[in-house]
């Protein structure tokens, strides 16, 4: 231990600890969200169903959400460096499965270990600057992590569009994995840092297999249920294991001393508004994942062009991020979290104006994408600031794995849902209209999280539970 806090005072963190975690980072947020936009590519290249594709597209998000909680402990017991270190190999390995074969199996192996890479990956970077940094140097790290995330997320269409279009969507990976080799070496020197409290934790391996079990089959039976047929013995079968699992999930955890999910932060009512409106708002990429799929199967779009178009998502998000945290420090969090969800909504409405001409509706979803931006960037800080204002001291920890969750599962299911309404509309309708039929329910849920932050939300600044 006295080894450990000397090599700890010692170890002076700079750039190449900085670039490092950045690097780190976007093998998920830049290169695994390209998925988002090469969904046709590979439905080409693999010859498999789009249902298929959309269980690829949504189960890197959705392990990460089931598993972030669990790998940021692991964390805290193991060394945050050396789970960085498993989440950089798990991203080489995963992106490997990609693209050595064309076997459907080896592509959603791939996709799993890119989720379960980013499940260890952010919640062990955060921590590393924040044991490793202090005072404003901890504030900038935090601020190239976030530009990192938000950054990598808004040009990964655009990038993942580029790069297929004049080398092909494997070399996406290609990079990556180089990267992530990167990644590895600027790590080098890094003293492990781990939480001394943590030694004795105990993992609840049930609680979390039980939510496993409930996660995976409502996803099977949401991008399945129209190939499946929705009256099908499986989907029935899905459903059924879907609703018991919650009961029993539910009540296992309640009676669990440390539980996976610790129900008891959700007493406050500020903190489930807080987690259901970011579940609901992060279901905003599920817009950005069909307009790229309808843009290219539908108008024939390259992908470099589609994402041309989604390019002031980026720019959008990057320049309210500031403007959020300084309202939310002048005036509270409720504008913020109710002004976000309207403007995605306004944004997504305006993609779904598929009956215009090409040229007119390039313009008007140029626009769209600015206003989905300016919400994500508008709500991104007041709501993790929300969340971890409305609970205690000691449950810190624990709402913050939470919401974080909330935030990747969020975008599973939007991926998920959009994506199959597309999908299931798509056989005996025009590609104008099964798009524009998927944007509003995207545009609905937008609204849904409006009300969540309208009716649990209070006015004025908040203060520390």
């Amino acid at each position: 231990m006295a080894q450990n806090k000397k090599q700890h005072q010692a170890f002076k963190p700079g750039t190449q600890l900085i670039v490092a975690i950045i690097l780190s980072i976007l093998t998920y947020w830049l290169f695994a969200q390209s998925f988002l936009n090469i969904a046709p590519h590979v439905q080409k290249d693999y010859n498999i169903d789009m249902t298929v594709v959309n269980i690829a597209v949504s189960l890197t998000s959705l392990f990460t959400g089931i598993f972030i909680v669990v790998a940021g402990g692991l964390a805290d017991k193991l060394g945050r460096v050396k789970m960085t270190r498993v989440g950089i190999i798990l991203s080489i390995v995963g992106s490997i499965s990609v693209i050595i074969s064309s076997i459907p199996a080896l592509l959603i192996i791939g996709r799993v270990l890119q989720g379960l890479s980013a499940a260890c990956l952010m919640p062990a970077t955060i921590a590393i600057i924040n044991q490793f940094y202090h005072d404003e140097e901890r504030q900038k790290a935090l601020s190239f992590w976030s530009f990192g995330s938000y950054g990598g997320t808004g040009i990964a269409s655009f990038f993942a569009g580029l790069v297929a279009t004049f080398f092909g969507w494997k070399w996406i990976f290609v990079l990556s994995i180089i990267l992530s080799f990167v990644a590895l070496y600027l790590f080098r020197g890094v003293p492990e840092s781990k939480e001394p409290g943590a030694k004795n934790m105990k993992f609840d391996v049930v609680g979390i297999a039980i939510f496993l079990i409930m996660m995976l089959s409502i996803n099977v039976v949401t991008t399945q249920g129209t190939r499946l047929g929705w009256l099908n013995p499986i989907t029935l079968t899905l459903d059924a294991i879907f609703v018991i699992s919650v009961f029993v999930f539910y009540f296992y955890e309640r009676q669990k001393h440390q539980p996976f999910i610790d129900f008891s932060v959700f007493s406050n009512k500020t903190y489930i508004g807080t987690v259901s409106a970011n579940f609901l708002l992060n279901t905003v990429i599920g817009s950005l994942a069909l307009f790229n799929i309808y843009a290219q199967a539908g108008l024939g779009f390259s992908g470099l062009k589609a994402g041309f178009v989604t390019i002031t998502y980026l720019i959008g998000s990057l320049s309210m991020i500031r403007i959020g945290e300084r309202y939310l420090q002048r005036k509270g969090p409720r504008f913020p979290m109710l002004a976000g969800p309207i403007s995605i909504a306004v944004g997504i409405l305006l993609i779904s104006t598929v009956f215009l001409p090409d040229v007119v509706y390039i313009i008007v979803s140029v626009i769209g994408f600015l206003f989905i931006g300016l919400g994500l960037g508008f709500f991104a800080t007041p709501v993790l600031d929300t969340a971890l204002t409305s609970v205690p001291a000691e449950k810190v920890g624990v709402a913050s794995g939470i919401i974080k969750m909330s935030s990747t599962l969020g975008a599973a299911f939007g991926i998920a849902i959009l994506t199959t309404v597309y999908s299931s509309l798509a056989p005996n309708h025009t590609p104008e209209f099964s798009a524009g039929i998927a944007f509003v329910v995207g545009a609905a849920v937008m609204l849904s999280a409006f009300v969540a932050s309208f009716v649990t939300i209070p006015k004025g600044k908040m203060e520390k539970q």
